[in-house]
């Protein structure tokens, strides 16, 4: 009887799940891992020059046209902001948090690959946890600071077909992409609340990321 009630509920999961995506591609959903790489910001006589990083994103984006979307980030990484005030140098070890929402555009579609560009705005969340002064851990507090941060980008949607004719009749194969995109962020450089680590510098982090898209 379970094994009987267990088929009936697999072969209803199968037909819903079916339907869902046998529908237009409104919705999708992706993760992708990233390569963060940043760029020195100078002024006031300091400058912080941020170490490269790994991280991930997660994005959710809905179709409203055939060529228009909107989509909302979630992404993070972790590195260090290195700053050069003579004579000091401060090294502030930070995770990175990305809140944004952007407009994308589709210019066309072919059967398997969908290319894209996006521009959009949120914020950049710096918490700092360990601080150092010339190569020693100090005691100096650092405060989380948070920035309004711009996003642009662009990218492709692969499709991936199966070549497994029992996994190809089922529609959802037909709906993972591969998902690669070029990723831009610019926003103020952090200052952790601590005195003479202000530049008034806009950063720039460029994010090369890859990643995999259920489309339903």
């Amino acid at each position: 009887m379970i094994g009987k009630k267990a088929g009936i509920l697999l072969v209803s999961i199968f037909f819903f799940t079916s339907f869902i995506f046998a529908q237009q591609n409104r919705f999708d959903v992706s993760l992708g891992a990233t390569a963060a790489f940043s760029k020195k910001s100078t002024g006031n006589g300091t400058t912080d020059a941020p170490t490269n990083s790994g991280g991930f994103i997660a994005t959710v984006r809905y179709r409203f046209t055939a060529k228009s979307a909107v989509e909302l980030n979630y992404g993070t990484t972790r590195n260090s902001q290195v700053y050069t005030s003579a004579p000091n140098t401060f090294r502030i070890q930070n995770k990175a948090t990305e809140f944004t929402g952007a407009y994308v555009f589709t210019p066309f579609e072919t059967a398997k690959a969908e290319p894209f560009f996006f521009g959009g705005v949120g914020l950049l969340s710096f918490d700092p946890d360990t601080t150092f002064l010339d190569g020693a851990q100090t005691s100096i507090p650092a405060d989380r600071r948070t920035q309004i941060a711009f996003l642009y980008g662009g990218g492709l949607d692969y499709r991936i077909f199966s070549s497994v004719p029992l996994i190809r009749r089922y529609p959802a194969s037909e709906h993972l992409a591969v998902r690669l995109q070029y990723r831009g962020l610019v926003y103020k450089a952090p200052d952790f609340n601590i005195s003479g680590l202000f530049t008034g510098a806009y950063g720039h982090m460029a994010e090369p990321s890859a990643g995999i898209v259920i489309k339903f």
